[in-house]
């Protein structure tokens, strides 16, 4: 059965209003407004992160069992769609003991560090590529540019502006 672009679109979009709704919710419970609202986002920002690296999970199990191009190109489409958002899911005071953030994503004036915005720029663009590419159905292609992803998207910012993982 194929799934055609605007259900793949529709399906990413609730998905994502979904997990926006559940933490608007829970950060609504809570009393202390600044830092219930913090917590949110950090916890939305773990949840965001996941996604992406099951999106990314996906494709390699698709290309490696040579599996449906369609679900291949839907989940490169989510993950362009999520390239998109990545600067707003680092609002200034987002930091916590709680989030692997570094330092290094703010200036000292709560923006966006230039560094990270040209990372973030680089990981959009070979997400768009992934589209393009899966789009043209070819699996050592897709492959290829899976490795590029990771390599230039993903794994910049993991290096350089992601900390250790706390026990």
């Amino acid at each position: 059965m194929s799934i055609n672009k605007t259900s793949r679109r529709g399906a990413v979009s609730g998905i994502a209003i979904a997990l926006m709704f559940s933490v608007g919710a829970s950060s609504m419970v809570n009393a202390e407004p600044r830092k219930s609202s913090t917590e949110a986002m950090i916890k939305y920002r773990h949840l965001f992160m996941e996604t992406k690296g099951n999106h990314s999970q996906a494709i390699k199990l698709l290309v490696k069992k040579k599996l449906s191009y369609s679900h291949i190109i839907a989940h490169a489409e989510a993950l362009a769609a999520m390239a998109d958002d990545m600067l707003t899911l680092f609002p200034a005071g987002s930091m916590s003991a709680k989030s692997r953030a570094l330092p290094a994503i703010w200036n000292d004036d709560g923006t966006v560090s230039a560094e990270f915005i040209k990372q973030t720029e680089v990981m959009r663009s070979e997400a768009k590529k992934m589209v393009e590419v899966a789009q043209e159905g070819n699996y050592k292609k897709i492959k290829k540019q899976v490795g590029k992803l990771a390599k230039n998207g993903c794994r910049g910012c993991h290096t350089d502006f992601r900390g250790e993982e706390s026990e």
